[in-house]
């Protein structure tokens, strides 16, 4: 099922609302409802105004600590193939499969649970390895440790701020003042063409602003998910194939780019399974 994003659910919410105020027949104002269009309108602006600053913040401050921990997890890398091909090989097999453990889980659904287990095999990794007789050796295993560190802040960074969402109680008060202000609009608009398009258009504007909310909480603004191609230039530089799970690319939040001639594609069936396609 395509995941319906602002703008295309606007233009559903339009057609409907071209649709009532076609075939709703003028009726007499109600005493005072300008009066309850005009609070209920101002409530409606102060509460999507903040929730759309404090989810737009949560936004930008994810979309940070994403780029930053791939950055971590590929200086990991690149600082392991100083201590031989045998521990790198096994550090690029961990951060693959971490990654498509990432990619199957939402970054706002159980992401942090999910890759645990990964960050700990680096740890015992690390335990395990046996460090060459070199003076920069010690330089070389601190700076491993400072990336896993790194990593392990902005994960929990992460995993705090995508627990930042609206309650139910929260979009039934915005969904109650959008549906009175509606309710004013119909019963004020006027058997004129210009009062039957701003009804349309300012009933239509509600919806959008209601879903734009939604998406910024979701974290799939525009409907498509969230830095996407920052991960899969990580599997690039471990060497790997890109790897895309197909119930992201069945409900569009996730486009496989065309100059990508072959990736992995997530079967959803056992855990990481996948096949390899070829993008035509």
């Amino acid at each position: 099922m395509k995941y319906l994003h602002a703008v295309k659910g606007s233009l559903i919410a339009f057609v409907i609302f071209v649709l009532v105020v076609v075939f709703l027949p003028a009726r007499d104002s109600i005493p005072n409802i300008d009066l309850v269009l005009t609070v209920s309108t101002f409530l409606f602006a102060i509460l999507c105004g903040f929730f759309i600053s404090r989810l737009n913040m949560r936004f930008d401050k994810i979309i940070a600590n994403i780029s930053d921990e791939d950055s971590y997890w590929l200086s990991f890398y690149r600082s392991s193939k100083l201590f031989g091909p045998k521990f790198s090989n096994k550090v690029s097999n961990i951060i693959d499969e971490c990654y498509t453990v990432m990619f199957n889980s939402d970054v706002g659904n159980f992401y942090y649970k999910d890759t645990t287990p990964y960050v700990e095999a680096l740890y015992k990794e690390l335990d395990k390895l046996k460090m060459p007789a070199s003076k920069k050796s010690p330089v070389l295993f601190r700076v491993l440790l400072d990336c896993l560190v790194d990593i392990e802040r902005t994960r929990n960074q992460s995993a705090v701020v995508t627990r930042e969402r609206l309650t139910v109680g929260q979009w039934l008060v915005l969904g109650l003042l959008a549906a009175i202000i509606v309710f004013c609009l119909l019963f004020l608009k006027l058997p004129l063409v210009y009062s039957e398009v701003l009804t349309v258009l300012l009933s239509t504007i509600l919806i959008l602003v209601l879903l734009i909310i939604r998406d910024l909480q979701n974290l799939k603004l525009g409907g498509y998910a969230l830095s996407v191609e920052s991960g899969q230039e990580v599997f690039e530089s471990l060497g790997k194939l890109r790897y895309y799970p197909s119930f992201l690319i069945e409900d569009g939040t996730i486009k496989v780019p065309k100059h990508v001639k072959k990736y992995r594609l997530g079967t959803g069936g056992k855990k990481n399974g996948f096949k390899i396609v070829t993008n035509r």
